[in-house]
């Protein structure tokens, strides 16, 4: 008697609402890792939870005090505008899963050690997955392994990698 390669046996799905935590980058392709931490955080009446970061840079030393101060002054223009203009990247990815139904919230973080801040916030949140996209090809933005490792052993739930679309794409 021949046996099925599959069997797909009918299993009642899990109704308890899901935290889905989606690390966005804010670019057009991250668009798709909402949608799917949508996708799967909506049919249980969950909530997804979008982290990003922003800033970067820092002052050199080598300059004259005087120097700094102007240069610092103008850092921080460039940081807070920088910062608004992603924090409205951010509120138009977070209104973008709201207005298909499903519950989400953003938090945006300084640019540093990301996985520490999607550590905490999986932690804070009691996350039940956490998912991160990567681009082929992204280039300088390239994710470092060792902090996806690092992330993967130490967070309190599944992080899945999600491949996103290449930005030429768009």
């Amino acid at each position: 008697m021949a046996r099925p390669l599959l069997y797909i046996a009918r299993v009642p799905m899990n109704t308890t609402a899901s935290t889905i935590l989606a690390v966005t980058d804010l670019t057009s392709a991250s668009y798709k890792l909402v949608g799917f931490a949508a996708f799967i955080a909506g049919p249980t009446d969950g909530e997804v939870i979008l982290v990003s970061t922003y800033g970067g840079g820092g002052t050199r030393l080598s300059e004259a005090p005087s120097t700094q101060r102007a240069k610092g002054e103008k850092r921080r223009d460039r940081i807070e505008a920088r910062l608004r203009q992603e924090g409205q990247l951010l509120e138009r990815q977070r209104q973008w899963c709201a207005d298909r139904g499903v519950r989400c919230r953003a938090e945006l973080y300084e640019e540093g050690g990301w996985p520490d801040y999607v550590l905490q916030s999986a932690q804070r949140s009691k996350v039940d997955l956490i998912l991160v996209g990567i681009q082929p090809m992204a280039g300088a933005d390239d994710l470092d392994p060792n902090q996806i490792s690092r992330l993967a052993k130490e967070a309190p739930c599944p992080v899945s990698m999600v491949r996103l679309p290449s930005l030429s794409a768009f």
